[in-house]
């Protein structure tokens, strides 16, 4: 482990050991945790494939830790066990398919997997979801890794889809209602806080979803090219 890295755990309240799986950190709260993650990640992920197991983060009273895999410090793909929807398992309750994850949606991700609502998180330029907790991909009634790889705007009837965008433009969060497929079979009328924020130069999306969706038939200009 990094001189750097051992220097902040060797201060008062941090604590360490390893396993067979690899290193288990004890972080004093869990600000520490996500400011030792946010500073340290490359080295952590060094780490991790140095020892050829994980590096685990977590805190008092933690039941979803952060964790390092040896692949995130290679320009390797990682192996299927290993997939990005791993970064921050937390449970199984959360799920990204992006393998470059900024603090910011680091943060998003241990939200949403705390969260009693189904969330998701889209990007903006290519319109992915990339995000899901498992709330939510219960609610699509698809697979994470299905649900994370879903471009959103098959599911979205243009005239919502355009008056999502309008408001995008004017305020950074809203609640709107609308219609939207859930998955290919099942339509339903949503009700949903949306929220915008930049990370990195790139714009996100975050859905909340706050009712239980209503289902209807599937509308005839659904699927209608966008």
């Amino acid at each position: 482990m990094s001189a750097s890295v051992l220097k902040v755990l060797n201060q008062p309240g941090w604590n360490y050991k390893l396993s067979y799986e690899g290193v288990s950190i004890l972080a004093p709260t869990k600000k520490d945790a996500t400011h030792l993650a946010q500073c340290y990640g490359y080295a952590l992920s060094e780490t991790a494939a140095k020892i050829n197991g994980k590096v685990r983060i977590g805190w008092r009273h933690c039941k979803r830790p952060i964790e390092f895999y040896g692949w995130m410090a290679s320009q390797q793909p990682p192996t299927p066990a290993e997939t990005a929807e791993r970064i921050l398992p937390l449970g199984g309750e959360v799920f990204c398919s992006q393998l470059h994850l900024p603090v910011e949606l680091l943060k998003r991700m241990v939200t949403a997997a705390e969260s009693e609502r189904p969330i998701s998180i889209v990007r903006q330029d290519n319109q992915k979801q990339i995000i899901v907790n498992q709330l939510m991909s219960d609610m699509l009634q698809t697979p994470p890794d299905i649900a994370t790889q879903r471009v959103i705007t098959g599911f979205w009837l243009r005239e919502d889809l355009a008056e999502l965008e309008r408001r995008l433009h004017q305020q950074n969060r809203f609640t709107m209602t609308y219609r939207g497929g859930l998955n290919d079979q099942t339509w339903a009328i949503l009700t949903t806080q949306f929220e915008s924020f930049e990370v990195d130069g790139i714009w996100y999306r975050q859905a909340t979803t706050l009712a239980t969706p209503e289902l209807i038939p599937i509308p005839s200009e659904a699927f209608a090219p966008i």
